[in-house]
């Protein structure tokens, strides 16, 4: 655990940056910027709990919380390959899991806060209304996971992961999958989404999974994109 801890704090230190705060404020304002015009604009709760949603659905879900993942999550262990400072962990005696484990505790550290809470603000500004805030708090932390795994993978296996990610995610995620049918069902967003729907009872295009599929599947996601990441480790040579 100590061994774990330590490479925890070494990766947790190099996550936040200017820049990458710009981008997550950014997104912030933008979407409780919109949240408080549907405030001003919408008296109806059911409206304005739909409308909320929707907004979530679209900018958060859709747009903010892949994205932040992916500028996060890609560069913890890229980084380190890319700059060739990783050696340095190579020569220490320890569990290659450790090294995955810590990486998407890392970015997920910084990652969930940092879209969780500017989301369920905008949440409960737009419909006034605690428990969709917490719906959302609980959607988005769920695709922070996925996606956090699954980029902090990405960021490993090739350079350039920035590039490849956000070709994943507009041609897949919000085009390919946005399309239906056995394509939705690979597509990580559709599962919390789901959560979103059951837990508001609005209607969401494309989430049609139970509220236990869900919240299971991006922690299964997650969990195999981590043990990917272990195993890639235990093979590559940083010599």
């Amino acid at each position: 655990m100590t061994a774990l801890l330590a490479l925890y704090r070494l990766l947790l230190r190099q996550q936040v940056t200017v820049g990458r705060l710009a981008l997550v404020g950014g997104f912030g304002i933008l979407v409780l910027a919109i949240a408080l015009g549907i405030n001003r604009q919408v008296s109806d709760q059911q409206q304005a709990i739909a409308d909320g949603v929707s907004l979530v659905t679209a900018l958060g879900i859709g747009l903010m919380v892949p994205i932040v993942s992916l500028v996060l999550s890609s560069s913890t262990l890229g980084e380190l390959i890319e700059d060739e400072t990783i050696v340095y962990l190579w020569h220490r005696p320890l569990a290659r899991w450790k090294l995955a484990v810590a990486a998407w505790l890392a970015s997920a550290s910084v990652a969930i806060p940092l879209t969780t809470l500017p989301l369920a603000l905008a949440g409960f500004i737009a419909s006034r209304d605690a428990s969709t805030a917490a719906a959302i708090a609980l959607a988005t932390g769920l695709a922070s996971l996925a996606y956090g795994a699954l980029f902090v993978l990405l960021g490993l296996l090739f350079r350039r992961a920035l590039i490849w990610g956000l070709i994943y995610l507009f041609i897949w995620e919000l085009f390919v999958a946005n399309v239906g049918g056995g394509s939705a069902q690979l597509s990580i967003r559709t599962y919390p989404l789901s959560v979103l729907a059951r837990l508001t009872n609005v209607d969401i295009r494309l989430a049609d999974h139970s509220l236990p599929t869900g919240v299971i599947v991006p922690i299964v996601v997650a969990l195999i994109a981590v043990g990917l990441t272990a195993w890639r480790l235990d093979k590559i040579d940083v010599a």
